[in-house]
């Protein structure tokens, strides 16, 4: 691959290391790993039927979650980023380059 375009990716990893809705990110996600109670739901909810109306009541607590909410849509923002990136890297090594 070529050296430029390594370095730019190194830099485009480094700004995303850097960036607040990723920063921001990681912090949700330690506290979601710490809050024992939506953890407890998530292990409940695995091991529901999810055509039980309990396992959608249980879903619904769980989305409800202001710090999971908040990280899921920065989840989906990192994801469509990367895919994006994904594609222009694509483009990038049917060219040759």
């Amino acid at each position: 691959m070529n050296i430029e375009i390594i370095n730019k990716l190194d830099e485009i990893t480094n700004l995303i290391d850097n960036d607040k809705d990723y920063k921001r990110m990681q912090e949700l996600k330690s506290k979601i790993e710490s809050n024992k109670e939506l953890l407890s739901k998530i292990d409940k909810l695995k091991k529901i039927d999810e055509y039980n109306s309990e396992y959608v009541d249980l879903k619904k607590e769980i989305i409800n979650d202001n710090d999971f909410k908040e990280y899921k849509k920065l989840e989906k923002d990192l994801y469509l980023f990367i895919i994006e990136l994904n594609k222009k890297l694509n483009t990038l090594k049917e060219k040759g380059i």
